[in-house]
C-alpha cells in the first residue's frame, strides 16, 4: 500500500521544484542570454539552484560546477546518421533548435541537422560547436556536375556518372539525375547554381497586393535561380508568393496540390487577386499532375513535402522552365527530407521565432485534454461547443465523423464531399477529415478540436494546429482530446507543437500519473484486427519465381498479377502478398488497416504506396472490396 503522506511530501517537492524552474526560466530569457548571460543572471540561477539542493538536505551539489555548466548549458552528441546531432537543454530554457526528439523530466532532446541550418534556425555561435563537415565544393549545371573538387565527386559518386567530359566536367546519368541530386544534398551539398529566370519569360499582370521584405527576398531568390523551394510557416504567405510568380512570369502555370480542397483555394484566390484567365492555368492534384503531358513555364508543389513518396516524385518530369515548391513544414517521418530539397531547388527559409517577433503569426496554446474513454471525450466536445467559435474538428476516421457530425448536428466534409472549402467557410463548426490538414486557409478561424488523428505523426498535428496561425485574431486555441491509451502511444505527434515554441497546456482531471504510467509503452489506441501474414517474402523479384509458389498464393498462376508482383519493391511486394494472401480474400480493409497488419508504423506512407493507387484506380483489385475503395478515396 502506497504510503500517503510520503506520496504527498514527494508531489509537494515537484511543485516546489517548478516553481524553482519557472523561476530559473524568468532570471535566464533564453539560450543566448544563458550562454553569454551577465555575472547577475548567472549569480540568480545558482542562487535559486543552491537553495533547492539545500532544500533536499543535499550536500552533493558542487557550488564550483555550475560555472562550466552556465557556459556550456547543452550537451551535444553525435544522432544515428552521420551529419546529424542530438542536442540536450533544459526545460527551464526558453529555447527550440531544431526537430525535438524527445523529452526528458528535465531536458528537451533536439535533431538537429543542415537542413536546420539552410532553413535560417540555428543561431552563428551553435553553428561553430556543431562542426558540420564541410561539404564538397560541387553544383549542378544542366546535365553536368562541375566545380572544384570534382576530382574526389568522380570516384564518390561514380554509380551516378555516365562519362567524363574533357573539360573535366561529369555527365550525369539522365536517369539518375534526381537521385544524384538527393545524395549531394544528403552529404550537405547545396549544389544549386543560379540560372537566372529568361528576360523575355518575365510579364505585368494584374496582382492586387505587395509583398512582404522576406517574400521579396524569396522572389529575388527564385529570379537567381529559377528553382526553388520556398519554407516559410503557415499564415506568412507562401501561396501569395505562388501567385505574384504566376502575374509576374508568362503562362502557361501549373498548380498541384495534395487535395481538391486545396483546388478550390488556390482558384479562388488567383480569380479574386489576378486578372489571369483559366486557359492560362491548371490547378490539380498530384495525382492528375502525374499524367499531365503539357509543357508550362511555371510549376508550383504545394505542400511540397509530399514529394519524397515515390509516386508523387514523377512531378519531377513534367515539363517545365521554372519551379517552386511551398511547404511550412519540410520534415518527413521516413528521414526522406533531401529529396524535398532536390526536387524543389535552392531552399528559402526563416526560424519560426523571427516571425513571432516580428507579430506576423500568433502564438496560440495548444490544450491537450486526457480523457478516460469514448464517452468522456465527446462529453469534452460538447463542453467545448458551448463557447460559439469559428471552429474545425479533425477526425481521420470518417465513422467517428459522421457520428460527431449526427451527435452534434454539424456539417461532415471528407473525400466525397462537394464544395468542401465554401462549406467550411460557411458553417461555424465544421468537421474535417484529413482532406482538410494541409493549405486550408480561413481568416476567421478561432478554434481547431482534434479527435482522430494519423497516430504520432508530428508533421500532421503541427499541420492541424497552425491552421490558427491563419486567422486574424490573437485569441485563437488548439485541442486535441485523448485517452490515457492514446496519450502514451501518441504522444510524440505533440513534439511537433513544441519544438516550434508554442505552448502545451495538459488538463487531466481525475486522472494521475500513476494511471497514465500503467498504460504500456507499447499500447495501441486502435486494437491490432487481424494477425501479419506471415507468406510475405524478403526475397530479390528475380527469384520470386522459385520462392513463391502457386500453393501458398493461388492468384500467381495468372501471368499478369505475377509480373505485378515481380516488379515490385520489397515494401510495396509486402502489401500485394497481403491483398492476394487467400486468408484475406473475403475481408474488407481500409489503408490503416492493412498498414497496422503489416507492421508500418506511419500509415500516411502507405497511402501514397506506389502499389495502392493502381490497385484501386487501375482494376488490379482482386475481389469487389467497396468498403477498401470508399474508405481508400475518402483518405485521400
Amino acid at each position: 500500500m502506497v504510503d500517503t503522506k510520503q506520496d504527498l511530501s514527494f508531489q509537494l517537492k515537484i511543485e516546489q521544484l517548478r516553481r524553482i524552474l519557472d523561476n530559473a526560466a524568468q532570471a535566464v530569457e533564453d539560450f543566448t542570454k544563458l550562454a553569454e548571460g551577465s555575472n547577475q543572471l548567472k549569480e540568480d540561477a545558482e542562487n535559486e539552484i543552491t537553495k533547492y539542493a539545500l532544500s533536499l538536505r543535499s550536500s552533493k551539489l558542487d557550488k564550483d560546477e555550475l560555472g562550466s555548466f552556465f557556459q556550456y548549458p547543452y550537451c551535444i552528441l553525435p544522432a544515428k546518421r552521420e551529419g546529424e546531432y542530438y542536442l540536450a537543454i533544459p526545460k527551464f530554457i526558453n529555447a527550440q533548435f531544431g526537430w525535438l526528439e524527445k523529452v526528458t523530466p528535465s531536458y528537451n532532446i533536439f535533431l538537429v541537422n543542415k537542413y536546420v541550418d539552410w532553413l535560417g534556425e540555428l543561431p552563428q555561435a551553435l553553428k561553430k560547436e556543431l562542426k558540420f563537415p564541410d561539404p564538397l565544393n560541387l553544383f549542378f549545371d544542366g546535365e553536368y556536375l562541375v566545380g572544384p573538387d570534382i576530382a574526389k565527386a568522380k570516384e564518390k559518386y561514380a554509380q551516378f556518372i555516365k562519362r567524363e567530359e574533357k573539360d573535366g566536367r561529369l555527365l550525369i546519368d539522365k536517369s539518375k539525375h534526381f537521385e544524384m541530386l538527393a545524395n549531394l544534398i544528403k552529404d550537405g551539398i547545396l549544389p544549386f547554381i543560379p540560372k537566372p529566370i529568361e528576360p523575355e519569360d518575365y510579364t505585368e499582370r494584374k496582382c492586387d497586393f505587395e509583398l512582404r521584405p522576406y517574400q521579396k527576398e524569396a522572389w529575388e531568390e527564385f529570379k537567381k535561380y529559377s528553382n526553388i523551394g520556398a519554407f516559410f510557416p503557415p499564415s506568412t504567405g507562401k501561396t501569395f508568393l505562388g501567385i505574384y510568380a504566376m502575374t509576374h512570369i508568362k503562362p502557361p502555370h501549373l498548380v498541384v496540390v495534395p487535395s481538391k480542397l486545396l483546388i478550390e483555394q488556390w482558384k479562388e484566390r488567383i480569380e479574386l487577386y489576378t486578372d489571369l484567365q483559366p486557359n492560362e492555368y491548371d490547378v490539380m492534384t498530384y495525382y492528375a499532375g502525374i499524367k499531365s503531358d503539357k509543357k508550362y513555364k511555371l510549376m508550383i508543389i504545394d505542400e511540397a513535402h509530399h514529394l519524397p513518396a515515390n509516386e508523387f516524385s514523377k512531378l519531377a518530369t513534367i515539363q517545365k522552365d521554372y519551379c517552386m515548391g511551398l511547404s511550412a513544414t519540410p520534415q518527413r517521418e521516413d528521414g526522406r527530407e533531401e529529396y524535398i530539397f532536390a526536387l524543389t531547388g535552392k531552399p528559402v527559409g526563416l526560424a519560426w521565432e523571427h516571425f513571432k517577433k516580428l507579430g506576423i503569426i500568433a502564438n496560440p496554446p495548444l490544450h491537450v485534454w486526457i480523457v478516460k474513454n469514448e464517452t468522456d471525450r465527446i462529453k469534452q466536445v460538447d463542453e467545448l461547443l458551448r463557447t460559439e467559435r469559428k471552429t474545425i474538428i479533425f477526425a481521420d476516421s470518417i465513422e467517428m465523423g459522421r457520428t460527431y457530425s449526427k451527435r452534434f448536428d454539424i456539417p461532415h466534409v471528407y473525400g466525397d464531399t462537394k464544395q468542401r472549402l465554401s462549406k467550411i467557410q460557411d458553417n461555424l463548426v465544421t468537421i474535417v477529415s484529413r482532406v482538410g490538414d494541409e493549405g486550408v486557409s480561413l481568416p476567421d478561424i478561432e478554434r481547431v478540436i482534434e479527435i482522430s488523428w494519423l497516430y504520432g505523426s508530428r508533421r500532421q498535428e503541427l499541420q492541424r494546429f497552425t491552421r490558427l496561425l491563419h486567422g486574424k485574431g490573437t485569441s485563437g486555441e488548439g485541442h486535441i482530446i485523448m485517452t490515457v491509451q492514446e496519450y502514451q502511444s501518441d504522444h510524440k505527434r505533440l513534439f511537433g507543437i513544441m519544438d516550434k515554441g508554442f505552448k502545451i497546456v495538459l488538463h487531466r482531471e481525475g486522472i494521475e500519473d500513476r494511471e497514465i504510467s500503467k498504460v504500456p509503452i507499447s499500447a495501441q489506441p486502435r486494437p491490432r484486427l487481424y494477425a501479419r501474414p506471415t507468406r510475405t517474402t524478403t526475397a530479390k523479384p528475380e527469384e520470386l519465381t522459385n520462392t513463391l509458389s502457386e500453393q501458398q498464393y493461388p492468384l500467381l498462376k495468372y501471368l499478369g498479377i505475377r509480373k505485378i508482383v515481380e516488379s515490385l519493391s520489397k515494401g510495396q511486394r509486402k502489401v500485394m502478398l497481403f491483398l492476394i494472401d487467400p486468408q484475406n480474400q473475403n475481408q474488407s480493409f481500409t489503408v490503416q488497416q492493412i498498414a497496422m497488419s503489416l507492421g508500418y508504423k506511419n500509415p500516411l506512407s502507405l497511402i501514397v504506396h506506389p502499389v495502392i493507387p493502381p490497385l484501386v484506380k487501375k482494376g488490379y483489385v482482386l475481389k469487389d472490396n467497396n468498403k477498401f475503395k470508399q474508405n481508400f478515396s475518402a483518405m485521400v
